[in-house]
């Protein structure tokens, strides 16, 4: 017997033994559609369809679904729906009563169906699969107003899309700062067992071993837009939840609540795949006590030649899979976090990595001493580094890839050198409350009011998507198209450029801002990218000097076994340069990873190819505009 029943996007057909099926899956049959956590499995290479159902909505940490926790009953800390978090009561936004989401696991080859219910009644949301290039599939990015519409409440909006790279993802929000209120998840493409390069360094790659880890505010997200002027709240982290755990509050507290549990078995190499599923700008430094990591792959299962390091930094978006070697004492050891960044949070933040053969007394557990800088050993990954190779430190452009970027002079392909100056523009207050103006700022500290740029203008998301109703958007929404305005003054406007489909394209990602002391991480959309260089500037030396006019000088450049990302972070008061084809036409948002920074308007969007290179909009796609 078959239940039928009908959304905003599709009609959905629910065969009683759970099996779905609908307009976006008329080429399954009925015996290869699977629940999505049955697609947790060895990855043999018989591809399958794997269907989730998220549930979005308002829902609180040590609720009612707690019971005692909070009392000192470890084991209603357990039951299901309890969300620790770090013990203290606070609203977030849930998948599935779940923080962080559901994970999904699937394997290369697979399809992925997520129909994302909004139960929010008062907030639309949606979501983006990060890291997930969408070739083919380019109305499920989530971005809303440039590939869809915000999921209104009460709807449900379906994400189709093919898992064609293995590789360590993630999904969260796209709408306002909802990841920051807790709305993310872990999403792993295994390789085909037979196939996998990295097989030999390693001997398991289990479900339970994948870390997400997530900055926690106790003041919900939504209250420091724009932000306080009076109270003394920031948008730094309070505390790290590691797989949704984290230690009450205080390192005196005498509340114990469950931490985050790895277990492993003596004489065994281990993947840990490590996401920085973070939203503010303090990075963090992951250490396993006792244990040196062996690096061995970045973002969607991106290859570079193995590393060893004491610490891993995660910046937000960034995700590393690592290769630890069971090979200590067995006993219970300390997953240590390190907040860093000027004025971060220095408290510790600790999960466990327990050998089978022990059972961990939470009597035993010895909290850390915050580590300094200095103490981190060799840092992979690093930040407040200038990029050298004269230290401990590794940046991104160190790594050796596993191929060559391609050369423009000999590609024959169409060159396009896109600038990218990314800063802030502070408010005179007589300005921004001028009667009768609503301009949009941020507040991350008292007294501070800014909005953020790239090249001099504050991105604005238009009324209707970009990909699917560009005709629909007014045009003085849309900014002139050049390198960047030219008035002193910055604007806000819809950032788009154009882009030839199939050019080479080098994008010069630069930090004009005032030498802040944190690394600004870039998302772009769509796309992995080479990277070629990266470094920090003297104190002299202008930005200016590399200009949109200024053609790259490529018998300069180092193209040999280029490292490749989805996410980098800028060093402060420096530079990244990347290189990608811009084979994947649509349209691809490029923003600042630090979540205050992109509702501030950190963000252009790379307008790839015409509408001729696009697959056509999905029947019935939701549309939204102005009325």
């Amino acid at each position: 017997m078959a239940m039928v029943y009908v959304s905003a996007y599709a009609i959905y057909i629910v065969i009683s033994a759970g099996h779905v099926l609908g307009s976006h899956a008329s080429d399954a049959n009925q015996k290869n559609v699977t629940r999505g956590e049955e697609c947790r499995r060895k990855c043999d290479g018989d591809s399958k369809i794997c269907y989730f159902r998220f549930f979005i909505e308002r829902y609180a940490t040590v609720g009612g679904a707690c019971r005692n926790c909070t009392s000192g009953v470890m084991e209603d800390c357990l039951l299901p729906h309890c969300v620790t978090a770090d013990g203290y009561e606070r609203p977030f936004i849930s998948v599935n009563r779940q923080m962080p989401g559901p994970s999904i696991q699937v394997c290369q080859g697979d399809r992925v169906i997520v129909d994302v219910v909004n139960q929010m009644p008062d907030e639309t949301t949606s979501i983006h699969w990060h890291g997930i290039n969408q070739n083919g599939s380019q109305y499920c990015d989530g971005v809303p107003y440039v590939t869809q519409c915000p999921i209104l409440p009460g709807t449900t909006f379906r994400y189709d899309f093919r898992a064609r790279r293995a590789g360590t993802y993630y999904y969260h929000s796209h709408t306002a700062v909802q990841k920051l209120d807790g709305l993310v998840g872990a999403l792993i493409v295994r390789d085909i067992e037979l196939e996998d390069p990295l097989c030999s360094l390693y001997d398991e790659d289990l479900p339970q071993h994948v870390i997400v880890i997530q900055d926690w505010t106790k003041t919900p997200a939504e209250h420091l837009i724009p932000g306080l002027s009076s109270v003394k709240s920031s948008q730094r982290p309070d505390v790290y939840l590691i797989n949704g755990r984290a230690l009450h509050y205080s390192r005196n507290s005498s509340l114990r609540l469950p931490l985050s549990e790895f277990k492993v078995e003596k004489g065994k190499r281990y993947r840990f795949r490590l996401i920085g599923a973070t939203c503010l700008t303090c990075a963090v430094g992951v250490r396993f006590q006792g244990h040196r990591v062996l690096a061995i792959s970045a973002d969607g299962g991106l290859r570079f030649k193995p590393v060893p390091a004491d610490t891993i930094v995660l910046n937000s978006g960034d995700r590393f899979d690592v290769v630890l070697e069971a090979n200590q004492t067995e006993g219970s050891y300390l997953l240590h976090l390190q907040s860093l960044g000027n004025s971060c949070n220095s408290q510790p933040h600790i999960g466990l990595l327990v050998y089978d053969s022990v059972v961990p007394q939470a009597e035993d557990i010895v909290i850390p001493d915050s580590l300094n800088y200095k103490q981190l050993g060799v840092i992979f990954n690093a930040v407040m580094s200038t990029c050298d190779g004269n230290n401990d430190e590794l940046c991104m452009d160190q790594l050796e890839g596993i191929e060559d970027a391609i050369q423009h002079k000999s590609s024959g392909l169409p060159y396009q050198l896109i600038r990218i100056a990314y800063g802030f523009y502070r408010y005179d207050d007589d300005d921004l409350f001028r009667s009768g103006t609503y301009q949009r700022y941020d507040e991350p500290i008292g007294g501070l009011r800014f909005k953020a740029l790239i090249n001099n203008i504050s991105f604005v998301s238009p009324p209707s998507p970009l990909i699917s109703q560009l005709d629909d958007i007014p045009e003085d929404l849309l900014c002139p198209e050049k390198c960047e305005t030219i008035e002193k003054k910055p604007r806000s406007c819809t950032n788009v450029y154009s882009i030839p489909f199939g050019a080479l394209v080098d994008l010069i990602i630069l930090d004009t801002g005032d030498r802040s002391g944190f690394n600004h991480p870039f998302h772009l959309h769509g796309y992995n990218f080479y990277i070629l260089e990266m470094g920090v500037f003297s104190e002299d030396t202008s930005v200016e000097l590399i200009s949109c006019s200024k053609k790259l000088k490529e018998d300069d450049l180092n193209l040999k076994l280029r490292p490749m990302r989805d996410t980098i972070s800028v060093p402060a008061g420096g530079y990244v340069l990347v290189r990608f084809i811009a084979d994947n036409p649509g349209f691809w948002i490029l923003h600042c990873h630090f979540a205050f920074h992109l509702e501030a308007g950190m963000a252009a969007v790379l307008k790839i190819g015409d509408k001729c290179h696009l697959p056509p909009t999905p029947s019935n796609f939701p549309r939204c505009g102005n009325f």
